[in-house]
């Protein structure tokens, strides 16, 4: 039997709600006003470099909390344990490997587009092929961005799928539109603040009912939702510590280093220092937020876990949060539409990042390279502006269009939808990866193993899907006063959440069906269960396999050498460590040299003879002369201090 929670919304709720989403859409219209006399693709794609380190560092933010992260982490929590607060570690590993190794080459050369650096690393073919799966990436992300809050507030809170969706859809299209980049990341640093107020009302709240913090923990510890020592080496137990942390790593690459959203933010600001800044303060902010959505898990079960009203009286695992909101904050004028409009403030921010990014990629990578093509000049800044406007309301139109499909097709195409997602991160990752730290790489390697990624990545994603046990059904009371039975040990769902860049979802199944279909399992099927934090993991390692083994028989990179500046200074300290000759070709010869007169060097018999005064506090450099087709060069290849 379902019983709906009765929509408590009172006239406040619907102000306060209102008024949040008339301050998003006013900030874009600020902007749109402030700039009209000096508005070019670069101030609205890219908020003319010089954007400052709040605004970002919450855009920054907003991304990582996505409005379905808000649902789906507490209801994770709910059903598998606070394990998955373990994978706030991978951040101390991920964040300082993004900001040194990756974002200096993005800043330092300046590209609007992160596929303009695949093209200037590889060629253009690579450039389209990044270009295009990201944006089938992000429109996938972005409807489901908006059909699963607009889901889980229809059945639970009574409030249209297509108010929702239209809402959400047209308000961060109008102000992105109109706006650019400043005033996404302007509203994105409103909408946090939306979030935090939010979340913070309703965990307070929901803690007093259930009797304290104490108490919250006590009933956790009592129903196993504290246990988070599992150090299970297999790759086959969704969450343990090593596929948190490890596999988290690779997932904080896949977000924060190889997505273009993220990019587009690192080089709006003026200089490097500020991006490193900006993705180091992600660090304290992800700890925080995930600890907080993670007691909020604790929470639910707290104040659910002997009576789940999962299937009974809601039908799915991630109307859980609503109704809770509803539950213990109905009766409080004005709360719940606080608390709406943080979910609403959530899917506003990826959205619009998304749009932005969409618009840029779009306008950089596809449209003025076949201007320039077709006509043989340059675009027009002041129509360039325009086109891009246009084609983020487009961009922000498809996504509310697939948005509604999402719901004719049923769960099985929203799994698929999202599961291609999370997929998808992994290869677009390894494109970066190849380029930054495997020069030796050449485009036809690149290309052939991001498309060998591609098709194992989609593989293994239908594959997952298919072979996954059908859920349980359960007979609920007819008497909607009876006392729900315990379904908690019996249910349980595999909802992964969504970030920036990947997502997967896993409908709900049963523990024990589970058990016994694993124990049946063999070959494929057993692949087919291992976590989705080695997704991108395994995505990578395929592409960069199958690129290296190319490029050796390919010739590598001799006819076409890489340029220093490309690569990470990760691969050029640990390629600096190195120093090799060939004594065939090189004669080596040490010189000493004066800190106040480099003398001549003349190489007589073997030796070498110095002109110059000596301070006596000089050098000793290596000098090698390189023998190649008849002609010497001399090359200071190091130097130390006598």
């Amino acid at each position: 039997m379902e019983k709906m929670v009765k929509a408590t919304f009172h006239a406040l709720d619907y102000i306060i709600f209102t008024v949040i989403l008339l301050i998003s859409a006013g900030i874009g219209i600020f902007y749109a006003w402030r700039d009209r006399n000096r508005q070019n693709t670069n101030e609205f794609l890219l908020g003319g470099r010089k954007m400052p380190l709040l605004p970002v560092t919450l855009s920054v933010m907003a991304s990582f909390l996505s409005s379905v992260s808000v649902l789906g982490i507490p209801t994770e929590v709910f059903y598998n344990g606070a394990i998955y607060w373990v994978g706030i570690f991978s951040g101390f590993l991920g964040f300082p490997f993004i900001v040194h190794f990756i974002i200096p080459v993005f800043h330092n050369i300046g590209c609007a587009s992160s596929f303009e650096y695949l093209e200037m690393r590889f060629n253009k073919l690579v450039r389209i092929i990044g270009c295009l799966v990201f944006q089938l990436q992000m429109i996938l992300y972005m409807a489901v961005v908006l059909y699963a809050p607009a889901l889980a507030l229809n059945q639970v809170m009574g409030i249209d799928m297509l108010v929702s969706i239209l809402v959400i859809g047209l308000v961060c299209t109008f102000y992105t539109a109109i706006g650019g980049l400043k005033a996404v990341m302007w509203t994105d640093a409103f909408q946090m603040i939306i979030v935090f107020a939010g979340l913070m009302t309703l965990i307070i709240k929901a803690t007093i009912e259930v009797g304290g913090i104490a108490k919250v923990f006590e009933k956790a510890s009592a129903g196993g939702k504290l246990e988070i020592d599992n150090f299970d080496p297999s790759p086959m137990v969704r969450h343990t510590v090593w596929t948190l942390i490890l596999g988290g790593f690779m997932t904080a690459l896949t977000v924060y280093g190889g997505n273009q959203a993220m990019v587009q933010r690192y080089v709006s600001m003026k200089n490097l220092r500020g991006a490193q800044t900006a993705l180091y303060l992600q660090l304290p902010a992800s700890i925080v937020f995930t600890s907080l959505l993670v007691y909020t898990g604790l929470v639910l079960f707290a104040k659910y876990g002997d009576q789940s009203p999962v299937p009974c009286i809601i039908p799915k695992a991630d109307q859980l949060i609503p109704y809770l909101v509803m539950d213990v904050l109905g009766n409080a004028y004005g709360v719940p539409g606080l608390f709406v409009a943080c979910i609403f403030s959530a899917s506003l921010s990826t959205v619009s990042s998304g749009v932005n990014a969409l618009a840029l990629v779009f306008m950089t990578d596809i449209f003025k390279p076949i201007y320039k093509k077709i006509t043989l000049t340059e675009v027009n800044e002041s129509k360039a502006t325009v086109y891009s406007k246009v084609v983020a309301l487009l961009y922000g139109l498809l996504t509310i269009g697939l948005a509604f499909l999402s719901q004719y097709f049923g769960t099985l195409i929203l799994q698929i939808s999202l599961s291609i997602f999370g997929m998808v991160g992994g290869p677009l990752l390894a494109l970066f990866v190849m380029a930054l730290f495997f020069p030796c790489i050449n485009s036809l390697g690149a290309t052939v193993g991001m498309i060998c990624s591609l098709t194992f990545s989609f593989w293994l994603a239908i594959g997952t899907i298919a072979s996954r046990p059908s859920p349980p059904t359960y007979a609920c009371p007819v008497d909607t006063n009876t006392t729900l039975t315990n379904y908690t040990t019996h249910w349980t769902t595999n909802y992964t959440t969504l970030s920036t860049t990947t997502a997967l979802y896993n409908s709900s199944t049963d523990i024990e069906n589970i058990q016994v279909a694993a124990a049946e399992k063999t070959g494929l099927q057993t692949f087919y269960s291992i976590s989705y934090l080695w997704y991108s993991t395994l995505a990578v390692l395929v592409a960069v396999s199958v690129a290296l083994l190319v490029s050796c028989f390919s010739g590598g990179t001799k006819k076409k050498p890489v340029d220093r500046r490309l690569l990470s200074p990760l691969y050029l300290w640990i390629a600096s460590l190195a120093n090799t000759y060939n004594s065939t070709d090189l004669e080596m010869h040490i010189l000493n040299k004066t800190d106040s007169k480099q003398g001549s060097v003349d190489k007589i018999n073997g030796t070498i003879n110095e002109n110059g005064s000596h301070t006596g506090n000089g050098e000793k450099a290596i000098i090698i002369e390189r023998i190649q087709n008849g002609e010497k060069t001399v090359i200071v290849e190091r130097s130390e201090h006598l």
